[in-house]
């Protein structure tokens, strides 16, 4: 079936994104289109303008693939997905990147559903009533919005660096508690003006000292590398240099750690390098090697490990078809961290962006619930933090459901990294860092 036109106001603003950025919409490959019985909703309607609108609206789409009986309106889930839409105020790019994603959900949907005995063991879903209606008002608040932004982002590129991440602890009476109020007696660590702290994980030695990993990322370069700052418990203070302890040709990020046998291990974020690698401490904490790679042509952001006494789990966000790693979670299980990987059969476990992306470690809080912080991406990368609780976790089944959830501090804009040992949680925030202070010299005259 051919794409409905364009209204009027919305054809003449893709002309004029085409112009101004030369995007384009690729539609999906012909293997990939859904044919009946199954069918595409979007934000529960049949037609395709209500994913028009929910774009134009900077909202996130809700894309569903159903099957749909035949002999009624009955429909049952296939597969799902809450996309993560990483450039909002681009209309055509935010449709490739649905379209990309409705692709591979068809093409999840075919596969479940052969893999179905029947697929009214599936769960139900029902349509809304009433087709999607997209007004030219809609399509000209959002050409209104993108201008406006563009502009004023102008003069906001040369007064504040923006994105920019500090790292931030506090001591807890309860080790990682998920409750509480999360914006009160946080310290931020000394930071740089020329790179940002992120993605921070924080290691005991047998000796009770801490040692704190986290990204660096010099905005003159624009690829992170993994630095070390020890941390002294009894004067509750950090050193003030950081090091480099880990640099390599690609980007590096999120550096989990865990021991086995009495080594300590690194599972950096080498997504840019499409592998999954696993460095040993050759002399703790400061000289790293090459240990394992764990998966090859793979990109897959924030790996995590957790073992449960048997069976070694690993969570990681995998990139399927050019997509987005902020909404898709998968895991796999292993008899050692260092054998071979099985994926689960439900891979991808999570499709929302609002709920998929790993932020930390797995942990048991005061009720021994697992948990299992995630990114919340539906505002923009980052944003804030849900706390997961999993309560089903085996070789074949998996689920989980939302305990908590953590909003940066005020006058903050992010917190994507949670992570605690020993009572000292640690955190990294989303500022602004100004770059030019034009009442400074007034100040100083006056």
């Amino acid at each position: 079936m051919a794409q409905p036109a364009y209204p009027s106001v919305l054809e003449w603003w893709t002309r004029v994104e085409k112009r101004l950025y030369g995007d384009s919409v690729e539609a999906p490959h012909s293997r990939a289109l859904a044919r009946a019985p199954i069918m595409v909703l979007y934000d529960g309607s049949e037609n395709i303008e209500a994913l028009w609108k929910a774009l134009l609206q900077c909202r996130t789409p809700h894309i569903q693939v159903v099957w749909k009986s035949p002999d009624s309106d009955e429909m049952r889930l296939l597969a799902e997905s809450y996309v993560a839409i990483p450039e909002k105020l681009f209309f055509l790019k935010s449709l490739q990147t649905s379209l990309r994603r409705v692709a591979v959900l068809v093409e999840r949907a075919r596969q479940r559903l052969n893999a179905a005995s029947s697929p009214r063991d599936l769960p139900l879903v029902k349509a809304k009533a009433r087709p999607a209606r997209l007004s030219a008002f809609t399509s000209a608040c959002f050409a209104l919005r993108h201008l406006g932004r563009k502009v004023l982002n102008q003069p906001l590129k040369l007064l504040v660096q923006r994105g920019h991440w500090v790292l931030a602890y506090r001591r807890a009476g309860a080790e990682n508690g998920v409750d509480g109020d999360e914006s009160r007696n946080w310290v931020t660590l000394p930071g740089m003006t020329s790179q940002f702290h992120a993605d921070p994980f924080l290691w005991r030695g047998k000796n009770g000292d801490y040692h704190l990993f986290f990204e660096s990322l010099p905005y003159d370069t624009n690829r992170g590398t993994i630095s070390h700052i020890a941390f002294d418990p009894a004067t509750q203070t950090w050193q003030e240099t950081p090091r480099v302890v880990l640099d390599k040709s690609y980007h590096l990020s999120y550096p989990f750690l865990f021991e086995h046998e009495g080594e300590v291990f690194m599972i950096p974020e080498t997504c840019g390098n499409r592998t999954i690698e696993m460095y040993r401490a050759a002399s703790f904490p400061t000289e790293w090697v090459l240990h394992k790679v764990i998966m090859r042509d793979v990109v897959a952001a924030d790996t995590t490990l957790y073992h449960d006494g048997k069976t070694w789990w690993m969570f990681t966000s995998i990139t399927e078809d050019g997509g987005s790693n902020w909404d898709e979670l998968s895991i796999f299980h292993s008899d050692s961290p260092f054998g071979e990987w099985t994926a689960h059969p439900m891979n991808p476990v999570v499709s929302d962006c609002r709920l998929a992306r790993m932020a930390g470690n797995l942990f048991n809080d005061g009720q021994n619930r697992l948990i299992r912080p995630a990114q919340n991406c539906e505002r923009e990368y980052g944003a804030a933090l849900t706390f997961r609780e999993i309560t089903e976790l085996t070789t074949t089944t998996y689920a989980e459901r939302t305990v908590s959830i953590r909003t940066p501090p005020r006058g903050h804009q992010g917190l994507h990294t949670w992570n605690a040992v020993g009572g000292i949680t640690v955190i990294d925030l989303k500022t602004q860092l100004r770059k030019w202070n034009p009442w400074r010299g007034a100040m100083r005259r006056a």
